[in-house]
């Protein structure tokens, strides 16, 4: 009795299992895995309280050393004999290490997805691994991370808890691997179940729309990361593709991304030299109206300046000025002197700004609203005062009659209220009062008396906390403003520190708008600084902060590929 009491005390003490190695050797039995993998996960847990979160504290790591490649060779070589939900804790655990020596676990669940795609909620292995990938940015995964996002099917009970986590993976960690494969994945056809012409044919839809909705709008966004040129011709199709205009607003800013050779390829679209994309455009429209004959003229005319302003490239305004300047339709120029306010202005731009505005019929229309009232509004973005005398000189001048010219004449003095240097406020306020614009008046009038030309004050005001209600909004929107008339790159800089106190929608666009203009030759620092602001803003999963970054976001574009 005794010899057995010794033995069994030394057995106890050598297999002690408040100890990791303990578990660590049940992992070779079948019966005792789940329990070894939950137990394992439970010693992470309590090294991670004990480093105040720290994965990389002293503690969290000898665990780490201790059970990473076990618990990676148990996830490899017993992947077919886990149920299922020991498995997924297993490779959740795994991607919760953010430990490079995981890949080969990492792998193995990308690769069984693809050769056996899942569709239930469960198993969801490749949820946690494609977060893994996303945060460690591993290249030896890129092929298998893209062979199971090609299987994973949106509509799925699995796609609806995952295609979010893959898409923003594949977007933080792009590969050049990808490009290829994507770039097919653009060219695939949609069907929007709005076309259909029954309710059957419509629910037939869904399914396949969403799914590649999820593929070609992941596409696209990593296309653009990639800054992908061989991308541009896809990318535009999309846009000019009726069928696909669920991707098209990714499409563009991907454009964007890529800078230059979309540029270079939408000015051609604009002048009407690349027949091959307006063809296409033509082809596409014919098929989606059911038309006998496709439409004429260059209908990619406006998708090819919405590119080029949105890129907000200088070798882009010459070409606008001359399609101002030509025999043009009024909605053509209407929509070319839009986005040609996008650009850093020059002289020349704002000259052939106002010249095609004053000869832009008031019953003009602008993608169904009325063109000159566009006009006015999009006026503010050169954030020049000394536009004043003009835009009031259209107020009084401007051909025409009823509601028309009533809301131009309203926007108008909206556009001027927001540029008014502080001895321009006379003027502005008796335009105003003579075109029932008065109730516009008081809340600019307030902050332009508390800051006067005093650029400070104004960044102070915009984070003004009374500024951010609806109710007095537009004295902040005229502080964002006045930043923009006044300042110049230090104010953008006290800007961009000001934008966590910048709560408010409307203002947070000006604030952006403004970001923009004051930095017409682009500026990688801003770019980071932005970024980090939207990064942050999603992590705390806020959806309205993460809505009010989406103009942050356009303009860390455009200043990524402003000066390249």
């Amino acid at each position: 009795m005794t010899t057995t009491v010794a033995v069994s005390t030394v057995l106890v003490g050598c297999k002690n299992e408040n100890e990791p190695g303990y578990w660590v050797d049940k992992l070779d039995d079948p019966k005792w895995r789940p329990n070894a993998v939950k137990r394992l996960g439970q010693f992470l847990d309590d090294a991670l309280a004990s480093s105040n979160g720290d994965m990389q504290g002293e503690s969290v790591q000898k665990l780490l050393n201790e059970i990473v490649e076990p618990l990676t060779n148990s996830y490899v070589e017993n992947y077919s004999d886990y149920d299922t939900n020991s498995r997924v804790a297993l490779i959740k655990l795994l991607a919760d290490f953010r430990d490079p020596r995981t890949e080969p676990a990492l792998k193995k669940a990308f690769d069984e997805f693809a050769k056996r795609p899942r569709t239930t909620q469960d198993e969801s292995d490749i949820k946690w691994a494609v977060r893994a990938y996303g945060r460690m940015k591993l290249e030896g995964l890129a092929p298998s991370v893209l062979a199971a996002f090609e299987k994973l099917e949106a509509h799925t009970q699995l796609g609806g808890v995952t295609y979010r986590d893959y898409s923003e993976a594949m977007v933080r960690a792009p590969s050049k691997q990808w490009a290829g494969p994507l770039i097919q994945m653009l060219n695939q056809p949609m069907t929007d179940p709005r076309s259909a012409k029954t309710k059957e044919q419509a629910r037939d839809l869904v399914d396949p729309f969403r799914d590649q909705s999820f593929w070609q709008v992941t596409a696209a966004q990593v296309l653009g990361e990639l800054r992908e040129a061989d991308a541009v011709e896809p990318l535009f199709k999309v846009l000019l593709e009726p069928s696909k205009s669920a991707v098209a607003t990714t499409a563009l800013l991907a454009l964007v991304k890529i800078g230059k050779p979309s540029v270079d390829r939408a000015l051609k679209v604009l002048d009407g030299s690349d027949t091959k994309l307006i063809d296409f455009h033509k082809e596409a429209v014919k098929k989606a109206t059911e038309a006998k004959e496709a439409p004429s003229g260059n209908i990619s005319l406006p998708v090819a300046a919405a590119v080029i302003g949105m890129a907000g490239r200088p070798e882009g305004i010459a070409p606008m000025i001359k399609i101002l300047e030509s025999d043009a339709s009024d909605a053509d120029k209407a929509v070319v002197a839009r986005e040609l306010a996008k650009i850093p202005a020059t002289k020349e731009s704002k000259d052939a700004f106002k010249k095609a505005f004053e000869n832009i019929p008031l019953d003009a229309s602008l993608q169904g609203m009325p063109a000159l009232v566009a006009l006015a509004e999009a006026a503010g973005q050169f954030y020049d005062a000394d536009m004043i005398p003009w835009l009031l000189e259209r107020a009084r001048n401007t051909k025409g009659g009823g509601e028309e010219k009533v809301a131009l004449q309203k926007t108008l003095v909206m556009t001027a209220l927001k540029l008014a240097k502080p001895d321009q406020m006379a003027s502005v306020k008796k335009a105003a009062e003579t075109y029932n614009a008065k109730d516009l008046v008081a809340n600019v009038e307030e902050v332009v008396n508390a800051c006067g030309d005093k650029v400070d004050c104004y960044v102070s005001a915009i984070q003004k906390g009374d500024y951010q209600r609806k109710e007095k909004q537009l004295a902040g929107i005229k502080a964002g403003y006045m930043i923009g008339v006044l300042g110049n790159e230090a104010a953008r800089d006290q800007l961009v520190g000001a934008l966590g106190s910048i709560e408010n929608a409307a203002l947070r666009f000006v604030a952006a708008q403004t970001i923009d203009h004051l930095t017409p030759k682009g500026s990688d620092q801003v770019v980071t600084q932005l970024e980090e602001i939207i990064a942050k803003n999603k992590l705390s999963g806020d959806p309205n902060r993460m809505a009010a970054d989406q103009p942050l976001q356009q303009v860390a574009y455009r200043l990524s590929v402003r000066g390249g």
